[in-house]
């Protein structure tokens, strides 16, 4: 039970936290990134309060810095790639494929391939619907496709480490807050310049910081060993929060206004809901 509830709390957060980027298209998506960081360590910080895990295992620092390298990768990409919606895309794809990968032939976890195997066929082809047409060789878009591959690995350290999920969480924030801020102490020393902090804005970057914290914290749920999917199929329904994000986008801020677009939304969203289907019973 707790594993299902992992993943549909996972896929609301991680759905969501994004949301005021969209809301304040003007404030620095780096900004976003370190003001994040400090809220998921706050958060991270009252958990271990109530629980007494204060630790600061190199596992969970290594997982943090592992996942600020594939946040700076994917916004690189959103710039470099001048692809926003396909950049998520191929990222997500990656994820989905080695987290698959890597639980079912590094962790050895059982599940039923010829439901496992259709489904993640499913996702990837759902993701891919409402992406952009572009004639530019897909070996062009490195960034977004490695962020995919750090964001589909970077928990394997922990599934190797056999630390509690408690245990595990606050230096993993402590790894995301620490080189998320050396990161943007580095692109502010070089521009030169502040990226800013307005305050509306910061104290919603913040509140996303917690909320990508609890989404974080999901994640071990919707993966542990013991539970009900295990890495290899967890960690790939996690990835239903495209289709959160993809809600708020329509009724939220107006994307995908023309009715080919919404028809485009309409069929990918199907095929991944009977992608996520499919990786449920592969595990039953």
């Amino acid at each position: 039970m707790l594993s299902v509830i992992g993943v549909l709390v996972g896929i609301f957060a991680f759905g969501t936290y994004m949301v005021p980027l969209k809301k304040f298209p003007s404030y620095s998506s780096w900004s976003f990134l370190a003001v994040m960081a400090v809220g998921a360590l706050a958060c991270s910080t009252v958990i271990a309060c109530v629980t007494g895990q204060f630790n600061f295992a190199p596992v969970g620092i290594l997982c943090g810095l592992l996942w600020v390298v594939g946040g700076a990768l994917c916004f690189w990409a959103v710039q470099a790639e001048a692809d926003l919606a396909g950049t998520g895309l191929r990222s997500m794809s990656v994820s989905i494929l080695l987290s698959f990968f890597s639980g079912v032939v590094v962790f050895q976890e059982p599940t039923l391939l010829y439901f496992s195997i259709p489904a993640i066929a499913c996702m990837i082809v759902g993701i891919w619907i409402p992406a952009s047409k572009s004639k530019t060789s897909i070996w062009k878009k490195w960034r977004s496709l490695l962020s995919g591959a750090v964001f589909g690995t970077y928990l394997i350290p922990y599934k190797f480490s056999g630390m509690g999920d408690m245990e595990f969480l606050f230096p993993f924030s402590v790894g995301v807050c620490a080189g998320s801020i050396i990161l943007v102490a580095m692109l502010t020393f070089k521009r030169r310049k502040s990226f800013g902090f307005p305050l509306v804005p910061t104290l919603w970057a913040f509140g996303s910081g917690i909320l990508w914290m609890l989404g974080t914290l999901a994640i071990f749920w919707a993966i542990a060993d013991d539970g009900m999917f295990g890495y290899a199929v967890g960690y790939p329904l996690l990835q239903l929060n495209l289709v959160v994000n993809q809600i708020w986008g329509v009724f939220a801020f107006g994307e995908y206004a023309s009715r080919g677009g919404r028809v485009k939304l309409a069929i990918s969203t199907v095929v991944i809901l009977v992608g996520a289907i499919l990786l449920t019973l592969s595990k039953m």
